[in-house]
């Protein structure tokens, strides 16, 4: 196939399939929001705290993805779309400043609320004209409704938000499957690697928040020694995902079905990827708990964050490949439950240093292990 019928048959369906500078600049955003979420674990390190920035992210979550598909439509070229997306760029900048304080008495939710409700209609009103026009007139009410919601949480009582924010989630969980995703088209190419980017984005975040960590020790082997772990455990993380699934699962998303590939779409880039993003966000959290106590034990949810983060990823990793591949891959299903059962005695019993180095030979030993029986599977 040429080059000009590979783009056509871009232009018939209405998608874009590389991504853009701009939609770069909004990813920029989006991971500091993610930044800010994270923030609220480490200030409150406890399973409330936990279970408040899966709320909050999963929310969050849902509309940055609602915002790749609207750009996998919208022509970058021209002024108006790109106002839009940066209006929309304006919202989640707003939330991110907002977001360390929703749970305070102030403005700060209701700042959190209104920012969201923004960013939902943008969205909305940027499909107008798109080759998703219809499939937005039945997702985006219930967006709208979710929105509200988040708003309506801003209004209430400390004590009675989480319980919106609840609501918000489920409807979030709900939506596809009320609604249903078909009347949306996927480019493939475009869709990839605008998930893989934010994926890197997010993960070249934290390494720079937990080294920003690392350089205020005043011991030099604490400093090096746990940096180094810490590039280590994102670099072998990174490997899981980039070393062959980011690859594969294009070629498996553009295996499946036109009609079907939208609900595929977002049950592995929406549902599962949320479990991958969550799972680096609060193992960025535990690697800076693990720096903290880089020689001694630790105590408490803070101890086990970098343990269940992991795990959470490489569970991610797993359901992302059930959905595309149809098989779960149980070798990273057996190393999640090793780096709980390994990491979190190391960190509640030995130090963080011993919790970092067992969580980075059981991913090593993954990689070693994956490698090796994929080599023999070609």
């Amino acid at each position: 196939m040429t080059d000009e019928t590979t783009e056509a048959g871009a232009a018939d369906q209405g998608t874009v399939e590389s991504v853009r500078p701009l939609e770069l600049f909004f990813d920029l955003v989006f991971v500091f929001t993610i930044t800010q979420v994270a923030s609220v674990l480490d200030e409150l390190p406890t399973l409330v705290g936990l279970g408040r920035v899966a709320m909050l992210l999963s929310i969050i979550w849902w509309m940055y993805g609602g915002y790749a598909w609207l750009t996998n439509t919208l022509d970058l070229d021209r002024t108006g779309p790109r106002l839009l997306l940066l209006a929309g760029t304006a919202g989640f900048f707003v939330m991110s400043i907002t977001v360390p304080k929703v749970a305070e008495r102030g403005p700060w939710a209701w700042l959190f609320g209104a920012s969201y409700l923004l960013v939902v209609l943008i969205h909305l009103v940027g499909f107008i004209g798109t080759s998703g026009h219809r499939g937005i007139l039945r997702v985006g009410p219930l967006n709208v409704v979710m929105a509200l919601v988040v708003l309506a949480a801003g209004l209430v009582p400390p004590g009675v938000r989480p319980w919106l924010w609840l609501l918000a989630w489920a409807i979030v969980v709900a939506t596809p499957i009320v609604t249903g995703v078909g009347e949306f088209t996927v480019g493939v190419g475009h869709f990839v690697e605008r998930h893989g980017l934010a994926v890197i984005i997010v993960l070249g975040e934290s390494i720079a928040e937990v080294g920003a960590v690392a350089s205020r020790e005043d011991e030099v082997a604490t400093m090096l020694v746990g940096a180094l772990l810490v590039l280590a455990l994102s670099a072998a993380m990174w490997w899981l995902y980039f070393g062959r699934e980011e690859r594969e699962s294009e070629a498996r998303l553009e295996r499946v079905p036109r009609d079907r590939r939208p609900r595929v779409a977002v049950y592995s880039f929406g549902y599962a990827y949320f479990v991958i993003v969550f799972g680096i966000a609060v193992a960025a959290v535990g690697m800076e708990k693990a720096i903290d106590e880089f020689h001694d034990a630790s105590d408490g949810v803070q101890a086990v964050l970098l343990p269940i983060g992991i795990a959470l990823y490489l569970a991610g990793l797993a359901c992302f490949h059930r959905t595309l591949a149809g098989s779960w891959p149980q070798a990273r299903l057996w190393a999640a439950l090793a780096v709980v059962a390994l990491a979190a005695p190391a960190a509640l019993y030995a130090s963080g240093a011993a919790a970092l180095a067992c969580a980075l030979v059981v991913l090593l030993a993954l990689i070693l292990w994956e490698g090796h029986h994929w080599e023999q599977a070609v």
